[in-house]
């Protein structure tokens, strides 16, 4: 039997939340009970999977030690990580690595990448001759497809998100370590990048027998790598088994819609099935010590209130599911659950683990359908370049009518300059002198004059009025000028002048020569 590497063992976290001094305090059972047991050898890739609320970043935090248990045990190669000592712990640390979730929010952009992998040699001691150090360092980058030359002196916001991921598990590959808790290091790249990032891990798994627990709630991908797979609702182990065994026949009725959830690429295959949610009261009287998944279950029973269905095992080895409607079956053992059992040739094992030609085939189909995308965007990128050729054409021609209104523009003033220029200048007014006699002084002895000239602007006569400070019995020259221009409003047709007192009464015409007066008199 192969010796375990990890092994949980009914492990429970209750987080508490709200309240103060102990008054109004709520529990939130975040993992209730759990198992698991990773085998030393060979090594293989676990994967965790579930809805966002099942337990499953919770368990990589305890697997870290980042967070305690409130119950239950995590041991690693024979030592429960809650009794380590200090010097213990950092050998756990060596020997179990993290690849987090957010390739963007793990490195600090002030530093170069090779900053990473300085801080792992600061802190494990990796060496001290910086030859052998920078040979590392190169090894690492080589297992997940990179190379030191074209990354270490870059900054992070200088790399894309499958090149950071991939930095991540060559430093923990650096360290050597024997397992790797991966919290969904593909859910933030796109599909064209967690090819490599996958890839990575099969080498690592392969060809370094290094152990991934991998956190994931994409289940293609947990197909495609996984041997082993867990599925979690609310913290508790719904059904477990091989990757394939599971997804393919799902037996627990979460797992079961999970799979039926899942679109299928044919336009022809409709969906048939109706799920029916139930409503917050009853998620509200859902009983704590029952199964978690009475409220929304189709085949719900009155015991599943009261008991918490076991594992039971189905029809393939070490396919398990916890459901009252297998409780003909034998019951699974708990305290060490076996998920598979080692083949005694690599002949038997090598099918088990699958090559990474289905893995090349089904990346093979991201690559195609990120084309497929790429060829969809270019498409739209013509039908926006057609359109912007064909507004470029209309305002080209908008463009020619404008230049050839403005040619005829041009054309009809510069007709109208040589009419003007044909057209005899106007006799010129003589100035005429006004004397304001006594009768017609105002109280400020001002004479006012107001030239009213006469034209069809707007039907109206435009009038325009100038006052001139004047002492009584002083003689107020006014002069008229000719010549071309015009008032504004418009042209004057035949104007005339006349030239009124303050009180209006008439003191003397302008004459009708046709002038065009301005206003500065």
């Amino acid at each position: 039997m192969p010796s375990p590497l990890l092994q949980i063992r009914d492990a429970t976290k209750i987080y508490s939340t709200g309240g103060f001094l102990g008054s109004g305090k709520k529990t939130v059972v975040a993992l209730d009970n759990f198992n698991l047991t990773i085998d030393e050898t060979p090594a293989t890739i676990t994967t965790i999977a579930g809805e966002s609320g099942s337990g499953k970043t919770t368990l990589a935090n305890l697997v870290l030690g980042f967070i305690k248990l409130t119950s239950g045990h995590i041991i690693f190669d024979g030592e429960d990580i809650t009794d380590m000592t200090d010097a213990q712990l950092k050998d756990y640390r060596r020997n179990v690595q993290a690849v987090f979730q957010d390739p963007f929010g793990v490195y600090n952009p002030f530093y170069r990448i090779d900053h990473v992998f300085d801080l792992v040699n600061k802190h494990f001691s990796l060496s001290d001759n910086q030859s052998e150090y920078r040979d590392m360092v190169e090894a690492g980058l080589n297992v997940v497809g990179l190379y030191g030359e074209d990354v270490l002196r870059k900054y992070p916001h200088q790399l894309s998100g499958g090149q950071r991921q991939r930095i991540m598990m060559a430093r923990a590959y650096m360290i050597k370590p024997r397992l790797i808790v991966a919290d969904e290091p593909v859910s933030m790249v796109d599909a064209s990048l967690r090819a490599s990032i996958l890839d990575a891990m099969l080498r690592l798994r392969d060809d370094h027998n290094i152990s991934f627990l991998y956190i994931t709630h994409d289940l293609s991908t947990a197909y495609q790598i996984g041997d082993q797979i867990y599925m979690l609702y609310q913290g508790t182990t719904a059904e477990r088994g091989g990757a394939m065994d599971v997804i393919d026949a799902p037996q627990h009725p979460y797992v079961q819609l999970l799979i039926d959830s899942v679109p299928v690429p044919d336009p022809t295959d409709k969906w048939d099935v109706n799920i029916s949610l139930p409503s917050e009261e009853e998620m509200r009287t859902a009983a704590s010590v029952g199964c978690r998944y009475y409220p929304r279950c189709p085949h719900r029973m009155d015991r599943c209130l009261d008991e918490q269905p076991p594992l039971f095992k189905m029809d393939k080895p070490m396919h398990e599911a916890a459901c009252f409607l297998y409780d003909d079956r034998d019951i699974a053992p708990i305290e060490a659950p076996i998920l598979y059992s080692k083949p005694e040739t690599d002949e038997l094992r090598q099918p088990e683990r699958r090559s990474r030609a289905p893995l090349a085939a089904a990346l093979l189909v991201l690559v195609l359908a990120a084309a497929a995308a790429a060829y969809a965007i270019s498409q739209n990128n013509a039908a926006i370049a057609a359109e912007a050729t064909a507004q470029a054409r209309a305002a080209e021609a908008t463009n020619a009518a404008v230049a050839a209104a403005t040619a005829m523009a041009e054309e009809a003033a510069a007709a109208t300059a040589q009419a003007e220029a044909a057209t005899p200048e106007p006799t010129p007014i003589p100035e005429q002198e006004f004397k304001l006699s006594p009768d017609g002084a105002t109280d400020k002895g001002a004479l006012a004059l107001n030239i009213v000239t006469m034209g069809e602007i707007a039907g109206e006569a435009d009038i325009h009025r100038y006052t001139f400070e004047a002492a009584e019995g002083q003689v107020v020259t006014v002069k008229i000028r000719t010549g071309g221009g015009g008032l504004s409003g418009g042209n004057l047709n035949s104007p005339y002048g006349t030239i009124y007192g303050p009180e209006g009464e008439f003191v003397a015409p302008l004459g009708d020569t046709a002038v065009r007066p301005r206003r500065s008199y």
